[in-house]
């Protein structure tokens, strides 16, 4: 029996891949579960199974230019060594309802999985303009290549108001001539549209506050003179948002189909800049892990990320994100939910300046941090009491170390 071998969604995100390498040929046998291929999704380059026994018969050819949409065919598997070629021909009659004539004509198993294939580079191929039959009869008749106008209908259909509107609606030739077009690749595209659906379904609301970090600066110089494991300040705000978010269970929470899912862990989400664009890999159960444990997993997340081989039970989910722009000189910003969680933490860089200590002006160390909530979940007060406690925390240190059992100093 012919098997199909389909693009698989390997993450919730993901409407196309790229076949980055066959790792078997037309004519091997393989059976259930053997690797065949590594495919490159929206996050990472995973890899595909063969999902029945047989003798691989057609493979798609690589092309890393070209995205396959999920669930088209990728390769075919001929589980029937013996089967004769009319029972191939009367079953796949009935798997596809093909006419007898056609069937007399050539092999319809064989002509049905090209057809299969054929299709797959066709839809990607296709560049023919989409316009209404009457645009397109104006287009013949006055000779208007409608290559130069961006449609407004449907699916961006060309209708005939774009091609009255010429200077609204007709691509900029300027733009063609000096700029230089770049398609995105898949992680940009699944940036661009996720980051969209947030700010456009998610009512944000932002609560900023300025922490005094001199102590925390303490604590992190006198753990990185004893401990082999160098402690960065991005691992302990990622502690320190655990424990504030353990002391608050409430913010532990996501909107998802009209309904409030609570979560029993506290997973934190790390934002990692890559060349392409930034991805969130998360240290689970956070609140529980010691410093050292922290860190070490965050290097090994960011490592993993760079080299595109996250799995995506490493990246997907999470309690709260933690987006850090201070080692580039952000003083504060603020930053986008990842979806479907209900908050992120923006950090800026930690400023000295002068600050007033029981009335005293003193030179000082502050942070400033962000946060965006979904109100949808998280009030105002809710919100605001989870960061006042990490504030707290992060002003007064000793319970990050306190919950660090692999912390021998202070």
């Amino acid at each position: 029996m012919t098997s199909k071998i389909l693009m698989p969604a390997l993450s919730p995100t993901m409407t196309e891949g790229i076949i980055n390498k066959w790792l078997v040929k037309v004519g091997d046998t393989v059976k259930a579960g053997d690797i065949i291929a590594e495919i490159e999704t929206d996050k990472a380059t995973m890899e595909v199974e063969a999902v029945d026994e047989g003798k691989i018969t057609h493979l798609l050819k690589v092309n890393d230019a070209k995205k396959i949409p999920v669930n088209s065919v990728i390769a075919i598997i001929d589980g029937d060594k013996d089967e004769n070629i009319e029972d191939q021909r009367v079953r796949t009659e009935q798997i596809h309802n093909i006419d007898s004539d056609t069937l007399e004509k050539k092999s319809i198993k064989e002509k049905v999985i090209q057809n299969e294939l054929n299709a797959i580079v066709s839809k990607k191929n296709d560049k023919r303009v989409m316009a209404t039959p009457l645009v397109k009869n104006i287009a013949k008749n006055k000779n208007i290549d409608l290559n130069q106008y961006k449609g407004t209908g449907p699916n961006g259909r060309i209708i005939k108001k774009d091609i009255d509107d010429k200077n609204f609606n007709k691509v900029s030739e300027s733009f063609e001539r000096d700029g230089k077009v770049i398609a995105p690749n898949t992680m940009r595209k699944v940036i661009a549209q996720r980051t969209l659906e947030a700010k456009q379904q998610i009512p944000h609301y932002y609560l900023a506050i300025e922490s005094n970090v001199d102590k925390l600066i303490s604590l992190r110089k006198k753990i990185n003179s004893f401990s082999d494991v160098k402690i960065s300040f991005n691992d302990l705000i990622v502690k320190a948002i655990a424990i504030a978010v353990e002391k608050n269970p409430e913010t532990n929470a996501s909107w998802n189909n009209e309904k409030i899912i609570k979560y029993e862990t506290i997973d934190v989400s790390v934002a990692i800049a890559l060349e392409d664009g930034l991805i969130t890999p998360i240290v689970k159960k956070a609140n529980s892990k010691d410093l050292k444990k922290i860190s070490k997993e965050i290097k090994n997340l960011s490592e993993l990320a760079k080299n595109n081989k996250l799995k995506k039970e490493q990246y997907e989910g999470g309690s709260i994100t933690v987006s850090n722009l201070g080692m580039f000189g952000i003083t504060e910003f603020s930053a986008i939910i990842n979806s479907p969680q209900s908050s992120i933490l923006a950090i800026g860089s930690i400023i000295e300046k002068p600050i007033v200590q029981e009335k005293n002006v003193i030179i000082g160390h502050t942070l400033k941090s962000t946060l965006s909530a979904d109100h949808r979940v998280l009030d105002g007060a809710v919100a605001a009491k989870l960061l006042k406690d990490f504030n707290d925390i992060i002003e007064n240190p000793f319970e990050i170390w306190l919950k660090s059992n692999d912390m021998e100093v202070i």
